[in-house]
């Protein structure tokens, strides 16, 4: 089980008003993940006593990546696209090159070099 960070899931959740479709899609099954991979149910993330039962953010178990996401397995390239937007390290001008790419790696489109160039960016931006 790992960490649940609310933050972190409310900032995910903000991109659902998001115009763009896929983005929109992205964003919900990566809220998805983050509930269902923090071992509870979004009956128990909507409850209004989560913050009574919710630990303060602790420092980073061992294996957990950012924001909380576990390292047990790679992340996808659309939930690595979507984890790099999302960083506040992530300068505008990356984050615009990336947009054009958004609908090619949510579609499972990208080149070989442009995986790689992801993961770079996600190591960069996201990581650190």
């Amino acid at each position: 089980m790992s960490t649940f960070n609310r933050t972190t899931l409310v900032k995910v959740l903000e991109v659902l008003d998001s115009p763009n479709a896929g983005e929109a899609l992205a964003a919900a099954q990566l809220a998805s993940t983050m509930i269902r991979e923090a071992g509870l149910s979004w009956d128990d993330v909507l409850a209004r006593d989560l913050e009574s039962r919710a630990v303060p953010a602790p420092a980073p178990a061992p294996g957990s990546g950012p924001f909380g996401y576990r390292r047990d397995r790679d992340l996808s390239p659309h939930e690595q696209l979507f984890m790099v937007l999302l960083s506040p390290r992530t300068p505008i001008d990356v984050k615009r090159r990336l947009r054009s790419w958004e609908a090619r790696v949510l579609d499972g489109e990208i080149t070989p070099q442009e995986t790689q160039d992801l993961r770079s960016l996600y190591q960069d931006y996201v990581v650190g």
